[in-house]
């Protein structure tokens, strides 16, 4: 992948090459065109190790966009794209699998469930950064709750927070990431439910930058279970940071903040 250096505006296709902006590169990225058709990866036995690749490489694709789904809306807040960062993790689950055949491996997120743990969902300012204590917090897949207790925040002591930003608040969600399973066709979970449950959220009220914060709690529970054990729970933990608009409302701003998966089970 190349990059250009700073002053390069122009972008879209030129040639035989793409240039693009990426979130979270500083630099437009410069790509060439060209290859294989997709129809000679398709057909021709030359290509079907690509094709095993790519099918697997698309079950990693569908598993990350559910992990994704499930860490809504904490996704608003990351400053990087971090599809491909879950991708590469869902690889060693992927591997997990010595049974099946080559491009018809799983993806069973529940036999390593503490993969992501800690992954942080930014690269420049992280949610240890800003909240500097240790959080407490506990995951029942018996009960399908998660809690976590936020600390006593006293700004420039244990809490850093953007000067900007007058307001903040903490939001958590808890998900149910399914295993996904090759059918012949692709991936799907072993039911549908998933989709029906979706990811659940609750966030604290808001609080003002400058004077920090009481110790708090947020805590999350499903009340319907799916009908097998073929998935696996994920808890994240955001801050949030907004604008008052009037005495009794703040609107959240955009694309700031920072978010970490806290728990997994």
């Amino acid at each position: 992948m190349g990059k250009l250096k700073p002053g390069f505006t122009f972008t879209g296709p030129l040639g035989n090459i793409s240039v693009y902006p990426m979130r979270g590169v500083d630099d437009p990225v410069v790509r060439t065109k060209g290859g294989a058709s997709k129809e000679d990866i398709k057909t021709k036995d030359v290509f079907e190790r690509t094709r095993q690749l790519n099918a697997e490489f698309g079950g990693r694709a569908k598993g990350s966009k559910w992990v994704m789904n499930m860490l809504w809306p904490q996704k608003q807040l990351a400053d990087y794209n971090i599809a491909g960062p879950i991708n590469s993790l869902l690889r060693s689950i992927q591997a997990l699998d010595t049974e099946s055949k080559p491009g018809q491996r799983h993806v069973v997120l529940s036999k390593k469930p503490r993969l992501l743990e800690g992954f942080s969902l930014n690269k420049k300012n992280t949610f240890d950064s800003t909240v500097r204590y240790p959080l407490s917090w506990q995951i029942d897949r018996d009960t399908l709750t998660a809690r976590v207790e936020i600390p006593e925040l006293v700004p420039g002591i244990n809490f850093f927070a953007p000067p900007d930003q007058p307001m903040y608040s903490f939001v958590a969600t808890l998900g149910l990431v399914p295993d996904l399973f090759y059918n012949g066709n692709g991936y799907e979970p072993s039911t549908n439910v998933f989709i029906e449950l979706g990811s659940l959220q609750t966030a604290t009220g808001w609080f003002p930058v400058q004077k920090g914060s009481p110790a708090s709690a947020l805590e999350i529970k499903y009340t319907r279970r799916p009908a097998d054990e073929s998935f696996s729970m994920i808890f994240s933990i955001g801050i949030r940071y907004g604008m008052p608009v009037d005495t009794d409302t703040v609107q959240q701003s955009k694309r700031v903040g920072a978010a970490k998966v806290l728990a997994m089970a």
